[in-house]
């Protein structure tokens, strides 16, 4: 007799299986038939249809008419269905599908929909579909379909397996494979990725098809053949590993006969780091850093990175290091590979064969702060003086810190040795010691106003720092690594002028600066921060390269010492985030003595929300630098829904030519997305690289082209993918 209403189907495995329907035959019986209206849940499916038969034995239903089945956010329909139920077997005929994203299955990124002849389940989370399209556009927006003979889908590997395949991109083929696997995730797999292609003006066009090998779950290598046109083939190498004590990454390109250059090209580089605590003990560790390219001009000719081109100094460095709370320790060797542009030589740095440095920071001992600095030092050069210096400086400081401010008296001496062999420069070997006395204070107070209807915690943070070190001769000592350091609130209150330990300046000084901050008390964000500082000279300091670390200037002529100062050039600094779309990041010094500007930083920034960005900073040092760069990241709005213009130009006005420019556009559609730049930047003195650089992103199937983000990323500072926002 028909039974109608809903009931509990039998289950074997357990677990519960409903079905309602408008009228149900058999329920107790090997087969069981419903019709009308039919519903069927078992855990987390939902079958719907018209007819329905349940075999009781197989554990099989039969559907048919107006099928539509709902799982882990997956909806397929079709014609009919055939399903054990708890094996998850069968097949359904002209299926519509749309495969969604649900926590069972975190890593898929996008939704994806399509139709085909017939789907086979293969066992949970497997499809097998025949003369099937694939997309993760939304129906009716089909700009790009995958059409397949035959496409498998197994959603626990997130591996896609496609024979006799073809993609059309708004219904123009652009790609066929007879056999093709790909990603349903982001998730690394062996396998060729898509082909990158573009164009530069140094090669000509480019063309690679990479292949990625995923080795092990801790290693994996990206193997590269590129063509360049004018040039030749490349192959490339980089091999990859995170192990629990040591990760690094090795990089190989041989380009044979350079058609263009007419030589071989080759770069070798890499960068490894070993936890050495399992082996020596805890706290040390080995680092190597090592590069090398064939030619002076590798870089400038094969490379479309600015940040590759402008190096000069390849290291190749090899480190043995020790850290722990009271101090560290490092042994190094350490050379260089300079590459010259013929226009602007330089000079080799010294190798280090070997260098040892330690700073030992033991307990405090009565409040009293102990610190220990070594180096020993063995330099060597093929034209230049060589020679070993040997550095100790012993220092102790009595911190006194309290809520309204603090005072740190410290007392050092400093002691170098130098022993010198190769000398044909006339520089004298011997020691050098000296006595270094400073005193650090500072105060710190605060009151609350009101400012633009915020509330706000206003601070005042006056600061002194005086210092002595008296004036020793160092004329006859070489200089192996010393440089000085720039003038700026980052440095006025050092011990040294100069780093690298070859000079010591001598200093009878008192840095008086203040600072104010402006803190939203509700968000606790700095608004502004102003500060202001000088350093005040009790005599004239003898032991300089230049005044330019000093921060003085003749009042005459800019580029010529001053032969006796009372005070330094005035610095000057603004920043904060002025709004919830400003920001604010300024720096100037100026020349009390000559009524002008030396140095002036301004950078501003626009942000007011995720895409809509504007960067802007103007560099000036009188005499030497006038540059101003701008950058842009913005959609261009109801004009062209979707369409973001990418714009960068740093523009040196001293020089009056453009030093790096890129200029571009991103459409983001959806289920696509295309990027495309032109970037243009100088090489070397009157030497610049073009490039074009152009992907299309088929979201959840493949990426074609030359990805240009790291490109965009390195001249748009807060760029951010649409994806991201």
């Amino acid at each position: 007799m028909p039974t109608p209403g809903g009931t509990v189907l039998p289950r074997k495995g357990g677990g519960r299986r409903t079905i309602e329907a408008d009228q149900i035959e058999g329920i107790n019986q090997k087969r069981a038939v419903a019709s009308g209206k039919i519903v069927m849940t078992q855990d987390n499916m939902t079958l719907l249809a018209d007819r329905i038969d349940y075999e009781r034995d197989t554990d099989t239903v039969n559907a048919s008419g107006n099928i539509r089945m709902d799982r882990d956010g997956d909806i397929v329909t079709g014609k009919s269905m055939v399903l054990a139920l708890d094996a998850d077997t069968g097949f359904v005929d002209s299926p519509i599908f749309m495969f969604g994203k649900s926590p069972l299955r975190p890593t898929q990124r996008y939704e994806v929909f399509g139709e085909a002849t017939r789907m086979d389940f293969e066992g949970p989370n497997k499809e097998r579909l025949f003369a099937t399209t694939y997309t993760t556009c939304r129906p009716g927006e089909n700009e790009w379909v995958l059409k397949v003979g035959e496409l498998g889908l197994d959603r626990t590997t997130n591996i896609g397996t496609g024979y006799n395949a073809y993609v059309e991109f708004k219904g123009i083929p652009i790609m066929y494979a007879p056999f093709m696997t790909f990603p349903l995730n982001n998730e690394r797999r062996s396998g060729f990725m898509p082909p990158s292609f573009g164009s530069s003006s140094k090669s000509g066009g480019e063309f690679a098809i990479p292949y990625y090998w995923n080795i092990a779950p801790d290693t994996d290598a990206t193997i590269t053949p590129k063509i360049f046109t004018r040039r030749g083939i490349q192959l490339g190498t980089e091999l990859r590993y995170l192990r629990p004590t040591a990760f690094g990454q090795l990089d190989a390109e041989f380009l044979p006969n350079d058609r263009k250059a007419d030589k071989n090209r080759l770069l070798l580089s890499i960068r490894h780091f070993h936890n050495l605590s399992d082996l020596i003990g805890r706290g040390w560790s080995g680092t190597v850093n090592a590069q090398k390219v064939s030619d002076d001009d590798y870089f400038r000719e094969l490379s479309t990175r600015i940040s590759n081109t402008t190096q000069t100094n390849l290291p190749r460095d090899i480190a043995l290091n020790y850290a722990s709370d009271f101090g560290h320790f490092n042994l190094r060797k350490l050379s260089f590979q300079t590459l010259q542009d013929p226009l602007a030589p330089i000079v080799t740095p010294y190798k280090l064969q070997p260098q040892l440095t330690f700073n030992a920071r033991p307990a405090r001992l009565q409040g009293i702060e102990f610190n220990t600095v070594g180096e020993y030092s063995d330099f060597r050069h093929p034209t230049l003086v060589n020679g070993e210096r040997l550095l100790f400086y012993p220092s102790a400081a009595y911190p006194i810190t309290r809520p309204f401010g603090f005072i740190t008296p410290k007392i050092g001496y400093h002691i170098t040795r130098y022993q010198l062999t190769k000398n044909e420069t006339g520089f004298e070997g011997g020691n050098r010691a000296l006595p270094i006395m400073s005193v650090d204070s500072g105060l710190a107070f605060e009151r609350p106003i009101r400012l633009f209807d915020q509330s706000i915690t206003q601070t005042l943070e006056p600061r002194l720092f005086y210092l002595y070190v008296p004036y020793r001769n160092q004329s006859k000592l070489p200089q192996f690594s010393t440089s000085e350091t720039d003038f700026n609130f980052a440095q006025i209150f050092n011990e040294n002028l100069f780093v690298g330990g070859d000079r010591i300046s001598d200093a009878k000084q008192l840095t008086a600066a203040v600072t104010t901050r402006f803190i939203e008390d509700a968000s606790g964000i700095e608004r502004l921060r102003a500060a202001l500082g000088q350093r005040y000279y009790f005599r004239n300091q003898q032991v300089a390269l230049s005044d330019t670390a000093r921060g003085i200037t003749s009042p005459s002529n800019p580029t010529t010492p001053a032969p006796i100062a009372s005070r330094s050039d005035l610095l000057f600094a603004v920043s904060g985030q002025m709004s919830d779309a400003w920001s604010l990041d300024s720096s100037f010094q100026y020349s009390t003595s000559g009524s002008r500007f030396q140095r002036s930083n301004i950078g501003a920034r626009y942000n007011a929300d995720a895409g809509r960005l504007i960067n802007f900073s103007y560099r000036y040092t009188r005499e030497d630098l006038k540059q101003i760069d701008i950058s842009t990241q913005w959609p261009f709005g109801r004009a062209a829904p979707g369409w973001t213009l990418l714009a960068r130009a740093n523009h040196s006005l001293k020089d009056k030519r453009l030093l790096e420019g890129l200029l571009g556009v991103e459409y983001n559609q959806g289920c696509w997305e295309l990027r495309m730049v032109a970037h243009r930047f100088t090489t070397a003195t009157n030497q610049y690289s073009n490039s074009i650089q152009l992907q299309l992103e088929l979201k959840g199937l493949s990426k074609l082209g030359i990805n240009p983000f790291e490109t965009i990323k390195q001249n748009i500072a807060g760029y951010r993918r649409s994806d991201d926002r």
